[in-house]
């Protein structure tokens, strides 16, 4: 299937990713992008199986992952996602987070909790550090996209795919209902998909997981941005060898100055420091030139 290229969100898009908080991008991966990736996340798997870090039918999570392979550090500025990511955020950002989940299937015990509920396997969560994002009118102020690529086919009902509860970044969407409080199942969305949808989100929405009831195993990888001043959760400072084989905007993403100059707190810290992240300067964010060339809206992320 033909890939589709595009400077930033479409109106449609726009509207929808504002009022649900996702949208999703159909075949944003190719065929063989998508072999590729799933045979390495199928080497790190099968690394740790025979290391004993995992057994064959439980949940396995590796995060920080563009330093694992060169393709997962590719999908960082992929050429489909990133005009997406700048348009809906802004170009002053990075990485936060990152991830490959490989979710085998699971026994049908697995469905027999209510969807996200708090004694099931994957209870409704918004993404946040420990103690929370501070709130405004008791919501969160717009912190970060998440980019969720989906290499195996999700289709079906129970199959493990992602829960969304539409619109739950900007208004409560819990009821009451025979003597509980549960997400109002009007506002869930099971992100059904075929192998190769993107979908953008903003990671403020109330997310779980459907068991995966399929003979499939789920794969998937995340790559969360968000805004420059705020500090990675999976890495404090990539490996200099990484960063050293990075271009201008992969450092950028990865945490560092555009530069690659690690003068972090100004070039006068003993006198007048500044954090290069707090102030940065012009050639610290290359996504704000790249942004320009492409026509996206100039906004920072700040």
């Amino acid at each position: 299937m033909k890939q589709i290229f595009q400077n930033g969100l479409s109106a449609n898009q726009r509207l929808q990713f504002d009022d649900d908080g996702f949208v999703l991008i159909e075949n944003a991966l190719g065929a063989s992008e998508i072999d590729n990736l799933v045979s390495i996340a199928d080497r790190l798997h099968q690394e740790h199986l025979q290391r004993g870090c995992c057994t064959p039918d439980e949940p396995f999570q590796m995060r920080d992952i563009p330093r694992l392979d060169k393709a997962f550090l590719e999908m960082v500025t992929h050429p489909i996602m990133l005009p997406l990511i700048v348009d809906a955020i802004g170009f002053n950002i990075q990485i936060r987070t990152s991830h490959m989940d490989v979710r085998p299937p699971q026994s049908p015990e697995a469905g027999e909790k209510g969807l996200g509920a708090k004694d099931s396997f994957f209870p409704w969560h918004s993404d946040g550090p420990n103690f929370g994002w501070p709130q405004i009118n008791g919501q969160i102020p717009f912190m970060e996209v998440k980019v969720g690529y989906y290499l195996t086919d999700l289709a079906e009902h129970n199959s493990g795919a992602i829960c969304v509860a539409r619109g739950s970044h900007r208004e409560s969407v819990w009821i009451e209902r025979d003597g509980e409080t549960i997400v109002d199942p009007d506002r869930v969305y099971e992100v059904n998909v075929r192998p190769g949808t993107a979908m953008l989100w903003r990671t403020a929405l109330l997310h779980c997981l459907t068991p995966n009831l399929s003979p499939l195993t789920r794969k998937c990888l995340y790559f969360g941005y968000t805004h420059r001043w705020v500090r990675p959760s999976d890495y404090m400072h990539q490996p200099p060898e990484l960063i050293e084989n990075c271009n201008p905007i992969q450092r950028q993403l990865l945490g560092e100055l555009g530069t690659g100059k690690a003068n972090y707190v100004g070039d006068d810290p003993s006198i007048q420091p500044v954090s290069r992240f707090w102030r940065p300067e012009e050639e610290d964010i290359p996504l704000k030139a790249w942004a320009e060339d492409r026509g996206l809206p100039q906004k920072s992320s700040s």
